[in-house]
């Protein structure tokens, strides 16, 4: 008896013993679950957050989607057409192990919990936001086996068609939207829309939206079917449904995460000179040809001074337009501008009384002070979008919700204006009024894709990745690749159609990749994504 008591004392000992040392193990700095409710703010930070990514997206795309150019890689990489497998598989790299990680996780540890259905939703509309950028840029990629490495041990996921990914992108979003309930816990750190389910709805469908209109080439039928649906569910109705990202008032690093809009401090440049990304002849001319008022919202021409002295008026009563003060897209700050070949030189001017010298480059447009102030906003998707593409599924004879196709034009391009007061900019009624009276402005039956496609490519001006897709589903506007260095392209002397896979994966993932590139033909920045037919 003796002995088995013992025995039991020494077990109750050690069995306390494991306890304590379990509590022992655990580092209390890193816990071994999240609020999911914080990886929810995460996600959204997260894009819009890092100079070295931004960098990238404005090298491939930006440097040939002839909006802006100058700085060394926007020009010698994208401008030219050169493959550079860091700048391309940067997307990759981060969108996965951060994005899609964190959404997974929240679906996967928390999907079947009551209490947490809100922000499952919210998880599955960021997951389609994250993938639609993945997908659009690459094409096939692991999509259904993504993540699942760190609950089931695949390792080596598959590649889903584009086909596939599209199709499950309606049916994620229409989960999340039916699945919201107000009688359930909110999120209590949304930076989008502070936990408010019903602009959370309108952004699932506004989404959707911009989802089915990829689709017009290769799938008419189910682009028509999806677009009216959404908006049938009902898409955003005014510029308070924007989503965005409002940043603090700090400069980022240049290596890592920070607490300002990375977009902004990429366009900023350093102290010491500047702004380093200059707005194309191409992208001043559309403008300047419709008297648009953006154009001075969107650049300026600023001394190399610690104030950063606007001298845009000044420059520019000695130049005979503003698209003469501008480089060509893809092309150095520094090259002469062949459009204007008599405008090409530096200039004296008179500033506060003293005469100051400025040198060609330093004439031009560049980023202006609302674009490059590091709390400005990153916008995902906003309301004048919405309106542009419900515009354009009326324009198609589609259902668009009651409206006219100009009806919805010209709705787009008040929201398009007055969108600029998020940045601080104070837009009047008057500016917006002058600016539909505008004869090539107006709305044209016969020009309308055109007209409205456009329109999205200055509406994008500062998101790269959703402009270079839209030009792809649309062919508008009607952009030139101008191979201005053939021996050095690697293009075939025309725009890229998506980027390369990460080379990383013929190493980890080779029989999935072979797979994938045997769809494709060859793993070739020439080759089209499936929608783009």
């Amino acid at each position: 008896m003796k002995s088995r008591i013992l025995v039991y004392i020494l077990s109750v000992f050690l069995l306390s013993s494991c306890e304590n040392m379990d509590n022992l193990n655990m580092d209390p700095d890193n816990p071994g679950t999240i609020d999911p409710d914080l990886l929810i703010s995460t996600i959204q930070y997260t894009p819009g957050a890092e100079w070295q990514e931004i960098n990238r997206y404005f090298i491939y795309p930006g440097g040939f989607m002839n909006q802006w150019t100058g700085p060394f890689a926007v020009v010698e990489y994208g401008g030219i057409g050169q493959k550079h497998a860091n700048y391309h598989e940067r997307l990759w790299t981060t969108y996965y192990p951060e994005g899609v990680k964190n959404s997974l996780d929240i679906i996967s540890q928390h999907g079947g919990n009551p209490d947490k259905v809100n922000i499952v939703a919210m998880a599955r509309i960021l997951k389609v936001q994250n993938f639609l950028r993945i997908t659009d840029y690459y094409g096939d990629v692991p999509y259904s086996e993504a993540g699942l490495g760190y609950y089931d041990r695949i390792l080596k996921p598959k590649y889903d068609t584009q086909e596939s990914i599209y199709m499950d992108f309606f049916e994620e979003l229409k989960k999340a939207v039916s699945s919201f309930d107000a009688t359930k816990p909110l999120s209590k750190n949304d930076l989008f829309y502070h936990g408010d389910i019903e602009q959370w709805k309108r952004y699932a469908n506004s989404l959707r939206l911009r989802i089915a209109m990829r689709l017009v080439k290769v799938a008419p039928e189910i682009a028509k079917k999806e677009a009216e649906d959404a908006i049938r569910a009902g898409v955003f109705q005014s510029n308070s449904d924007i989503c965005f990202v409002k940043y603090e008032n700090t400069e980022n690093p240049v290596s890592g995460k920070g607490k300002g809009n990375a977009v902004s401090y990429y366009l900023y440049g350093n102290a010491a000179n500047g702004s380093q990304m200059w707005l194309t002849t191409e992208l001043v001319s559309a403008l300047e040809n419709n008297n648009d008022p953006r154009l001075l919202m969107i650049g300026g021409v600023y001394l190399r001074d610690a104030a950063r002295t606007d001298i845009t008026a000044l420059v520019r009563a000695k130049r005979p337009n503003y698209a003469s003060m501008t480089v060509q897209a893809q092309k150095y700050s520094y090259d002469p501008n062949t459009v204007y070949p008599t405008q090409n030189n530096g200039l004296t001017l008179n500033v506060n009384g003293s005469n100051i010298s400025v040198p060609l480059a330093y004439t031009r447009l560049r980023a202006s002070k609302y674009v490059t102030a590091f709390d400005a906003p990153y916008i995902y998707i906003g309301f004048a979008e919405t309106e542009f593409l419900k515009a354009e599924v009326a324009a198609r004879g589609w259902n668009a919700g009651g409206g006219t196709a100009a009806s919805y034009y010209e709705s787009a391009l008040k929201a398009a204006l007055k969108q600029w007061q998020i940045f601080g900019v104070n837009v009047t009624d008057q500016q917006v009024n002058n600016f539909l009276q505008e004869p090539n402005v107006r709305f044209s039956a016969s020009d309308a894709i055109k007209q409205i496609n456009t329109q999205l490519w200055i509406l994008h001006f500062l998101d790269p990745l959703e402009t270079w897709s839209n030009y792809r589903r649309s062919g508008y506007p009607e952009l030139i690749f101008h191979n201005y260095v053939p021996s050095k392209n690697q293009s075939n002397g025309t725009f890229p159609n998506r980027m390369p896979y990460p080379l990383d994966e013929q190493i980890k993932n080779l029989e999935n990749y072979q797979e994938a590139v045997g769809r494709l033909g060859a793993d070739d920045w020439t080759k089209h994504v499936w929608w783009d037919k």
